[in-house]
């Protein structure tokens, strides 16, 4: 999901308007006139972890007006309006998920989870008088079960939403606008993929691994700060100069104090998220996003606008992070002399490069788009169990007659281990502590569908294929061979 620099708004209206804001967006980017402008106000979407296109945050965006009839509730009998003028905007979302495991896989059959999401965003100029300021507070409330975990076995969760039963606090933080805007501060307990390491089109599918990526979901404690955790720490953003911005954060690395290892999920570890853990390492993550035309680059400025936004960014953990071969006595784990510990590393990092690029336009300031995304991540090889990941998709804006504000998109990821976690598998098999099996890259495929029913509510049926489900050719401990898997899937969101 990316972060914003906008009002909050209907996921429905910011999609029907995603073109012509990505139009005007680079354009003012581009002129020589234009003044910077950080973020303050989150859009509202930050609290969906996939499913939804969001426009680009460019420096320059400015969003349309604030419009009611994106919302179920509309003006609530004027309590918007009258919030408004106090400096409040309050966000609802709500959204409904039926899976179904078609084929392979551990156990066929459907699943159904669900998450309400609220979020409250307090101006302080408007407020009191204290000019850039935004205190900012989200709520989750997630139900439902797992497919993935309970019938599909796979590495990659099918959706964001597939996290496990909780009502907790999600973000809070107060954030301060500085030196004309140019710099932007969050200070609280922020979640950090709502603006780094992030894709808006590729935000669009529903697979997990599409918001906040495999590498970092598997190889940081807890998962790291993201959705839905958070962690204490802060934020900096600053725009330079056009068509720039630079970004860094510093949080506790371990949202939910636990061991790197557990058989206890996160969320029960922490159930309403205000552990506001300060234990452990300390995670330092930095970004530096440049925003382009390649319109004007390639076919001159009578050129339909084909805006761009290029990535590159990287994070250092200070935690310590176990070793994929060796034990704490520098036994091979898979020995049967092992004593199952492994040894422990001081530190971990990982490097990723990200592309999110308008690659055809019908026309000038017309919605019919292709948009690109392609990203990358490269992790430490002996303490990650992960050390290379790919994805790359594509999505149509106004593909379908007569359905302007609906997307079509198709999208590939794959997870590679790294070189450590490959020689355990082959120490097990060599050793006879286990049947014969090897680690291969697990690949998932999407294809997806979103309909804009009415400006408030949002249909999204999705088809995902598994290959090399569970990242293996088959179970180790049971030497049942690995089949590829068939997963549907329908998606309602509802903004109130």
């Amino acid at each position: 999901m990316s972060g914003g620099d906008s009002k909050n708004v209907g996921a429905s209206s910011i999609r029907a308007t995603r073109c012509a804001i990505l139009i005007l967006t680079v354009g003012a980017c581009l002129s020589r006139e234009h003044r910077a402008c950080a973020a303050s106000v989150p859009l509202a979407t930050d609290i969906l972890p996939s499913g939804v296109p969001l426009p680009v945050p460019a420096p320059g965006f400015v969003q349309p007006p604030e419009d009611s009839s994106t919302e179920l509730l509309g003006n609530a009998g004027g309590a918007r309006d009258w919030l408004t003028r106090q400096g409040v905007r309050v966000t609802i979302q709500d959204v409904e998920e039926l899976w179904g495991l078609v084929s392979g896989g551990l156990h066929p059959g459907p699943t159904y989870d669900g998450m309400t999401a609220v979020a409250v965003a307090l101006n302080t100029q408007q407020a009191f008088g204290w000019q850039g300021g935004l205190l900012n507070v989200s709520a989750l409330q997630i139900r439902g079960r797992s497919l993935t975990n309970e019938r599909l076995g796979a590495l990659n969760a099918v959706s964001g939403y597939d996290v496990g039963r909780s009502t907790r606090l999600f973000e809070l933080w107060y954030g301060q606008s500085l030196f004309h805007n140019h710099l932007d501060i969050r200070v609280g307990s922020i979640d950090l993929d709502t603006e780094f390491l992030v894709s808006q089109n590729a935000s669009f599918f529903m697979n997990a691994s599409f918001g906040w990526p495999l590498s970092t979901s598997s190889n940081l404690y807890s998962g790291g700060p993201s959705w839905p955790f958070s962690a204490v720490g802060a934020r900096v953003k600053w725009t330079p100069a056009y068509p720039v911005v630079l970004m860094g954060a510093i949080t506790d690395d371990n949202p939910t104090r636990g061991p790197f290892y557990s058989n206890v999920s996160p969320t029960v570890r922490d159930p309403t998220g205000t552990l506001f853990s300060t234990s452990g390492g300390t995670l330092f993550m930095g970004e530096a996003q440049l925003w382009l035309d390649m319109a004007k680059r390639l076919g001159g400025k009578d050129a339909p606008a084909l805006p761009g936004t290029w990535k590159v960014g990287g994070l250092y953990d200070t935690g310590r992070f176990p070793d994929q071969r060796y034990d704490n006595q520098g036994n091979l784990l898979a020995s049967s002399n092992s004593t199952g510990v492994p040894r422990y590393h001081r530190g971990n990092w990982m490097a990723y490069a990200l592309i999110d690029q308008m690659i055809w336009s019908k026309e000038k300031e017309s919605g019919k788009t292709i948009n690109l995304f392609v990203r990358t991540t490269v992790s430490n090889g002996d303490r990650n169990r992960f050390c290379l990941e790919v994805q790359s998709g594509f999505t149509f804006d106004e593909l379908l007659p007569g359905r302007p504000d609906d997307t079509i998109g198709i999208a590939w990821g794959a997870s590679i281990y790294g070189r450590e976690a490959n020689r355990n598998a082959h120490d097990a098999v060599r050793l006879g502590t286990s049947v014969p099996y090897q680690l291969r890259p697990e690949h998932h495929i999407e294809l997806t569908y979103q309909a804009a029913v009415t400006p408030y509510l949002i249909l999204q049926p999705d088809f995902q294929y598994f290959l090399n489900v569970g990242g293996v050719n088959r179970d180790p401990d049971t030497g049942r061979s690995a089949r590829n898997s068939v997963v549907t899937g329908l998606n309602m969101t509802t903004t109130f």
